[in-house]
């Protein structure tokens, strides 16, 4: 083997020796951490090795560290014991209350993605490290999880009088009993409050003073993740609707039935429903219109466009997250300025007359080449032209992915 490439979350080279390196021509080491100490830091910088981390975490030789990932949802309660323990998490930290000392045994704490804590743990730990983002919640609230209806039966059984939610909280029936709530000194924290008109008045003293509130016609029903809408969701859910996700309308007859719509997403529209549906109330994040007379290509390993593609398509075709990209000779200057697009493919192979046209009209390509450029035409489809070339290189290449690897 003359090279190796490694793809890991955590590298952890503390083990490298000088025979394990001198064996490679080149090492690359691609890695969210990289785990190195004193010699072993030596050892990489003395051979070929290209590093892309994003952290380099230095342990002490002779210090006996256990690296410990977690893939998705960690927490560390009051009885979780640290010592010794760098702890890498991609995805979600929880922190409840009276962990504080918990959290400080961990030798480190790396987390990519997000944590929460109580709020007067803020600032508290110098050991944790957050490539995302950090949340903070009242001390003592029970921690919801997102998109929950809070309902009569939710009031009845609280035995708390704090909550919080790093989503979005729906108080859809105008039926609660908010005499119940206020007596109960209920608090709601959270990113949005989503309340049904009638009640704003009633209870928004029970509501976190940053939490966002969005106002809903009484009587709109909650759907908790995405919806295609049709008429039988209409009939399920009737006509006013709130959304914990994203909405696709393609349907004439049940856009004409729809009275209101929130949706904590994005919300896709047929081209030719775009003007029925701006005469709906609605509130979104995103608003897509879905054009069906332009094409759409994506995800293939190569792909050739030709003037017969576009000839399918009236209002042009996109191009997207492709391998290569073949452009026939057939493809005007004209019809490649106002009829396609291509957006992040790896390669897209033109004429020299379409060349200039193709870079106009291409977003994220890693590299354009012009057919006959050195010498690709000569390699024949087997041979695979510049994915050939690279596919050969990599039979003397090793390549390790993995979530933890150590060297």
């Amino acid at each position: 083997m003359k090279n190796k490439v490694i793809n890991a979350a955590t590298c952890d080279a503390r083990g490298v020796t000088e025979e394990s390196l001198a064996g490679y021509e080149n090492i690359t080491i691609n890695a969210a951490i990289l785990i190195v100490g004193e010699r072993s830091k030596e050892l990489l910088n003395k051979y070929h090795v290209a590093m892309n981390v994003a952290n380099v975490l230095e342990i002490p030789d002779g210090e006996d560290i256990n690296v410990q990932n977690i893939n998705g949802k960690c927490e560390i309660g009051p009885d979780s014991d640290g010592t010794g323990v760098m702890l890498m998490v991609n995805g979600r930290l929880v922190i409840p209350d009276g962990s504080r000392d918990a959290v400080k045994s961990y030798y480190r704490i790396m987390v990519n993605g997000k944590v929460l804590m109580p709020k007067s743990y803020e600032g508290q730990f110098t050991n944790i490290q957050v490539n995302g983002s950090a949340a903070y919640y009242p001390d003592g609230a029970t921690i919801l999880k997102a998109n929950t209806e809070i309902d009569d039966l939710f009031v009845l059984r609280a035995a708390n009088t704090s909550y919080f939610s790093t989503g979005s909280l729906y108080f859809l029936d105008t039926g609660i009993d908010t005499e119940k709530m206020i007596e109960k000194g209920l608090k709601f924290a959270a990113k949005k409050m989503v309340i049904a008109e009638s009640l704003i008045g009633k209870i928004v003293s029970l509501f976190d003073e940053e939490a966002k509130i969005v106002k809903v016609p009484d009587g709109a029903e909650h759907i908790d993740g995405d919806l295609e809408l049709k008429p039988k969701a209409i009939k399920k859910y009737g006509t006013r609707l709130c959304v914990s996700g994203d909405v696709s309308i393609n349907d004439s007859e049940a856009l004409a039935s729809l009275e209101y719509l929130f949706a904590d997403g994005t919300v896709k529209v047929s081209k030719d429903l775009e003007e029925a549906f701006d005469e709906v109330e609605s509130v979104y994040n995103d608003l897509k219109i879905i054009d069906p007379d332009l094409g759409s290509i994506t995800d293939r390993h190569i792909v050739k466009v030709g003037a017969a593609v576009l000839r399918k398509y009236p209002h042009g075709v996109r191009v997207e997250d492709c391998a290569k990209v073949v452009l026939s000779e057939d493809l005007s200057v004209e019809d490649i300025m106002e009829k396609l697009h291509i957006a992040d493919c790896a390669l897209v192979v033109c004429t020299k007359e379409q060349e200039e046209a193709v870079n106009m009209i291409a977003e994220d390509v890693a590299m354009i080449k012009t057919a006959g450029q050195d010498e690709e035409n000569e390699e024949d489809e087997n041979q695979g032209g510049t994915f050939g070339s690279f596919l050969r290189k990599l039979k003397d290449t090793q390549i390790i992915n993995s979530a933890e690897y150590k060297m």
